[in-house]
């Protein structure tokens, strides 16, 4: 009874879903996030990891060599820099919530549609741990930021590292980032597994969320660049 009962406990435990199992394994995490899905842990930590990422990368932004503070004393540059810093902060931390949370909120607005069984918990965890793949790209470039130094607005996994563009151009091909791709891609398996949504459905859904978000870049990047911001 007692081995049975040790037993049961393993094979409990051995159900939760891992955040770095999301990089070999993301079908089995999907499985169990269906199952048993868990919020609290893993969204505390891919709130930290992409938080400790932004910091990395400010501190990585040269502000004394910016040409668009050129001329500003010293006292004033530490004032931007440290400003830069706390704003990167904030934006580490809120970035990871509300992005899961309305990922999730759509998702869950969907499934309703297609009359799909999936609790908006289970899509909230599966979204927090698909966060995880962000979240790893946002501390590599901060090592590489803080390594070699970068521009905020390109990431040096993403295609605008090799070309530089600005502007509308360098919106879209900032918007082709390595761990972007991959995010889609686990997406759209998360979908089927999790949510039991069709292939097409869920490759639809993904490919909507890309070209609206892609789409939203854009017009930012082009109305900063009329602005001269």
């Amino acid at each position: 009874m007692a081995n049975e009962m040790n037993s049961e406990v393993e094979e409990t435990i051995a159900e939760k879903p891992s955040l770095f199992g999301m990089i070999m394994n993301p079908k089995e995490q999907f499985e169990r996030i269906r199952e048993n899905p868990k919020v609290i842990v893993a969204l505390i930590i891919v709130t930290l990891i992409t938080t400790v990422g932004m910091l990395m990368m400010a501190n990585g932004i040269d502000f004394v060599n910016d040409p668009s503070l050129a001329g500003m004393p010293e006292e004033e540059l530490m004032i931007v820099a440290m400003m830069s810093q706390i704003g990167f902060v904030i934006i580490g931390v809120v970035t990871p919530v509300f992005g899961i949370l309305i990922s999730a909120f759509i998702h869950w607005i969907i499934s309703k549609i297609v009359h799909s069984e999936v609790s908006f918990k289970q899509l909230f965890s599966m979204n927090t741990y698909i966060f995880m793949i962000s979240a790893i790209s946002f501390i590599l470039n901060g090592i590489v930021f803080m390594l070699i130094g970068g521009e905020a607005e390109i990431l040096f996994t993403s295609l605008n590292s090799i070309i530089g563009a600005k502007g509308i151009l360098g919106a879209f091909l900032g918007s082709i980032e390595i761990f972007s791709i991959w995010a889609l891609i686990i997406t759209a398996i998360g979908l089927q597994v999790v949510a039991k949504f069709s292939k097409g459905l869920s490759w639809a859904v993904v490919i909507a969320f890309y070209i609206v978000g892609l789409v939203f870049q854009m017009i930012s990047a082009g109305l900063n660049t009329m602005l001269g911001v």
